[in-house]
């Protein structure tokens, strides 16, 4: 019996080494194909990109998020920007925090665009390294006038006409904040007028349309209006997005406005973008098209101007709301303590 046993005993040994021995190649045979299929794939999302970024990861994330993008959120080619020799891109109205660069960027081939975007994001960890790798030029949110009296964030004014004399692209939402369900839409400040003028290029206008995860009313405006729901949960709903180039603001290159001050053509283009950018509804492109009409009569000059006026009145109201409650302090402190 002990030699039954023993041989009993060295199958037995065998079958767990040629088990083992499966087990092994097994693994290593789900892990080449593993290996090939996300080197394949990474080929794959890298030729999708058609910018020129100079790291090869940032090539292969722009990839993927363009496949994401026309996959989920804006499907259509319906125009194609160039951007070799650089292009100051105005992009409104501002409803998203990533989705909207995505959808322009797509659309785009050449230099890869320099968006704007504000440092809070840097709270989030690892979120600096890759706004840099994809050269995004970042806004102070809490900037104040420096010591020489100059405007808040000239420095990113500097680092995006530097940008744009080396003929990269710059991609601006001018409005700088989102526009909300139900409220006012945003102002347009000064910023990428100021960067037109002082480097001598036009201006390509884009409006974004189609923001379903924006539209649906399954969802409470209250939802749709959030701040995180506009970073960052409006990506889990479908969109069908549709940037529109509205015009070429040009005016101020050609000879015969030569006359106007710095200070009206400033105006003026302010102007012409709070036209196309101040509708936060849906448009379709006969209704973006209405605009240029209201542009040549000059209607939209008295209405930026009244755009100026209101917020003004706004600001001075809120001040003096707040004087008023500094004011009534003292009284309601003596009232509680009786």
């Amino acid at each position: 019996m002990s030699g039954v046993d023993s041989h009993l005993a060295l199958l037995n040994h065998c079958d767990d080494e040629t088990e083992a021995a499966s087990s092994a190649y097994t693994l290593l045979f789900l892990l080449s194909a593993i290996a090939i299929a996300t080197y394949t794939l990474a080929r794959y999302a890298e030729a999708q990109n058609r910018l020129n970024y100079d790291n090869h990861f940032a090539r292969i994330i722009a990839g993927c998020l363009v496949l994401i993008t026309r996959m989920l959120h804006s499907r259509k080619d319906d125009f194609e920007i160039n951007t070799e020799h650089g292009a100051l891109l105005a992009i409104g109205p501002h409803r998203t925090g990533l989705l909207d660069a995505l959808a322009v960027a797509t659309r785009l081939k050449g230099n890869p665009p320099r968006f704007f975007a504000t440092d809070l994001y840097n709270k989030i960890p690892g979120v600096a390294a890759v706004l840099a790798m994809f050269h995004v030029i970042p806004v102070e949110a809490h900037a104040k006038k420096d010591a020489d009296g100059r405007s808040a964030n000239a420095v990113t004014l500097e680092r995006a006409s530097d940008a744009l004399k080396k003929e990269h692209c710059i991609a601006i939402f001018p409005q700088g904040n989102f526009a909300r369900i139900g409220y006012k839409p945003p102002r347009v400040y000064q910023g990428i007028a100021k960067l037109a003028l002082e480097n001598n290029v036009p201006i390509q206008v884009i409006r974004l349309d189609g923001f379903w995860s924006l539209q649906n009313p399954l969802f409470p405006v209250s939802v749709r209006n959030n701040a995180y729901y506009r970073a960052i949960l409006y990506a889990l709903h479908m969109n069908n997005i549709r940037p529109t180039l509205c015009c070429i603001i040009d005016f101020h290159l050609k000879p015969e406005h030569g006359n106007m001050s710095e200070n009206e053509k400033i105006e003026e283009i302010c102007a012409q973008l709070y036209a196309y950018f101040r509708h936060t509804k849906e448009l379709i492109r006969s209704q973006i098209n209405t605009v240029a009409t209201e542009i040549s009569s000059k209607e939209h000059l008295e209405i930026w101007r009244k755009k100026i006026q209101i917020d003004g009145l706004e600001k001075q109201l809120n001040q003096l709301l707040s004087e008023e409650a500094e004011l009534e302090r003292p009284t309601s402190i003596r009232m509680n303590t009786h």
